[in-house]
């Protein structure tokens, strides 16, 4: 399989939802297969996650790459043989592309709290920049997770002419009231940790114990019982698994960008933009997911299809966690082929 990595720099400003420009910012991206204009199928990331869908796996319990492999890979429903794939990295994610973790061009000092606030529109544009970078004005599918969900829908209503399909995992059109609560209160309860030092902590010294509770907290939503007493064999185990996540978590993430991609996540609804999406839509969820249950789902379904979408409503069956849902290629074989086969 073809696999290339790089980074889009802008050369133009990005003007942000709220009012501001953002000066040469940057996405990175991966790309499996060789994507190609009307061909490709775009592939957007979770909150926790990178670009870097396929890996390397990395020396550590917290593993923000290598997410996507039950869905990219030789007779997977994403075969890049088949179907290229692109995946870029959402503004705030600091593995690459621009956020609170990487550097100010113009003052050679990160950004930190100095990078305006960034909602999920403002990561839909920088992703359509991008493609339109790369040669790829349309693509086949627009295929998120979480997060990446809510970009995916974005897109599609930003472009209508954008892609042919889009399909979202683990989505509704917004979270549910209590975690984006949770997740609204990020900043709070960083800014009452003295490690936090107003944003200007040095990144050898993070505020490390509350990244470590904010994440175990976010890892409870993710992993339910069904899902942990499926990865191991006694409670214990399961407990000491969550732990070392968040340890490592606490390592790898920076503060100011997790608690500012918490702040888009919470504040997004993407039902305003609904009646002029003109892809085909597929919501898959899990029947236990926190993050979208499947009464938010179900109701998205039938808000897409009042506003003319064609939209199609999937719960996969067995373990239903929001962490399970890319856990199993096979439960997402079928579905998916047959869906990007429409598109």
């Amino acid at each position: 399989m073809i696999q290339a990595t790089g980074t889009h720099l802008f050369t133009t400003p990005l003007p942000l939802e709220e009012g501001e420009l953002l000066g040469n910012p940057q996405v990175a991206w991966a790309a499996y297969g060789e994507p190609s204009d009307g061909k490709a199928v775009v592939l957007l990331h979770d909150l926790a996650h990178s670009h870097l869908a396929l890996g390397p796996p990395e020396d550590s319990a917290y593993q923000p790459s290598g997410w996507g492999r039950a869905l990219v890979g030789t007779n997977l429903a994403l075969d890049p043989a088949i179907t290229p794939v692109f995946s870029p990295g959402l503004l705030g994610s600091p593995f690459g592309s621009t956020s609170p973790a990487t550097v100010n061009p113009a003052s050679g000092e990160r950004w930190g709290l100095e990078l305006p606030p960034l909602t999920v529109q403002d990561m839909a544009r920088a992703v359509s920049a991008t493609l339109r970078a790369r040669g790829l004005i349309k693509v086949r599918a627009l295929v998120g997770v979480g997060l990446g969900a809510h970009v995916a829908l974005r897109l599609a209503s930003l472009f209508p002419d954008l892609a042919e399909g889009v399909v979202a995992i683990g989505a509704a059109r917004a979270l549910p009231e209590g975690v984006r609560e949770k997740l609204g209160l990020s900043w709070q309860v960083l800014r009452a940790d003295p490690d936090y030092r107003d944003g200007l902590y040095a990144l050898d010294a993070p505020p490390r114990k509350t990244m470590r509770k904010l994440r175990l907290d976010f890892l409870k939503l993710l992993c339910g019982r069904e899902f942990l007493a499926s990865m191991y064999p006694a409670p214990e185990a399961a407990r000491a698994a969550l732990e070392a996540e968040a340890d490592a978590f606490a390592d790898a993430f920076d503060a100011v960008s997790w608690a500012s991609l918490c702040s888009a996540y919470a504040g997004s609804d993407v039902s305003d933009g609904f009646s002029r999406i003109r892809a085909r839509v597929l919501l898959v969820t899990g029947t236990s997911d926190a993050m979208a249950p499947v009464n938010r789902v179900r109701d998205t379904y039938h808000l897409l299809s009042a506003a003319g979408v064609s939209a199609r409503f999937l719960e996969l069956p067995g373990p239903g966690d929001h962490a399970a849902l890319l856990q199993d290629a096979e439960r997402l074989h079928g579905p998916l082929s047959d869906f990007l086969r429409r598109c």
